[in-house]
């Protein structure tokens, strides 16, 4: 399907983006367990990454971070999660029946350090999720969004979740993703 494979590519350009023309504005819709943080620093520079609980992602399978249960308030699955490696390393590409044409794109990956994520992303934004840095960003790429969070789950490794939808609202997909965030934390082993 070369629609959502073109929605995984809008998702990985922002993840590789040094510098971006769009950001989010404001903070992502309040939610129990997440809360924006104090500091409007994006500079990627200063303290190390909040982690409440350090985890582990040693031997854990990117497709097994999210359900369909976890998705369904997105939509049922279009076609079967599948690893997408060589677009994002450790990553699941989840494609989505959201109700239209093409469908939405979820990806989840195990990705890199936290602070290599801020100083790439230099427009995003830190929020805390359950006690965890994470860094938000969001672009728009002709009539699609794409947005991404990046949860601290240790001091060398973060969870990625990204999204691309045409027509989408950063807000509310940052909204959206938030219970994802919190699944796929929840299915790592503590450290």
């Amino acid at each position: 399907m070369t629609s959502s494979r073109s929605a995984l590519v809008t998702v990985l350009a922002l993840v590789l983006s040094a510098g971006c023309s769009y950001s989010v504005n404001g903070d992502a819709l309040p939610e129990a367990g997440v809360a924006p943080t104090t500091s409007t620093s994006t500079s990627g520079s200063g303290s190390a990454p909040k982690i409440a609980k350090p985890r582990t992602v040693v031997g854990v399978e990117p497709c097994s971070l999210l359900s369909a249960d976890d998705l369904k308030p997105i939509g049922p699955y279009k076609k079967e999660p599948a690893r997408k490696d060589d677009v994002i390393q450790e990553s699941c590409q989840y494609v989505l029946d959201d109700g239209s044409k093409t469908g939405r794109t979820v990806v989840v990956a195990l990705y890199q350090k936290y602070e290599q994520v801020q100083a790439r992303q230099s427009k995003g934004r830190e929020v805390v999720v359950e006690g965890h840095s994470t860094w938000t960003m969001c672009e728009l790429s002709g009539s699609e969004m794409a947005c991404t969070a990046t949860l601290a789950v240790n001091a060398n490794r973060t969870v990625l979740v990204g999204m691309a939808q045409p027509g989408g609202v950063p807000e509310q997909m940052l909204a959206a993703m938030q219970p994802l965030l919190k699944a796929a934390l929840g299915r790592l082993p503590i450290a």
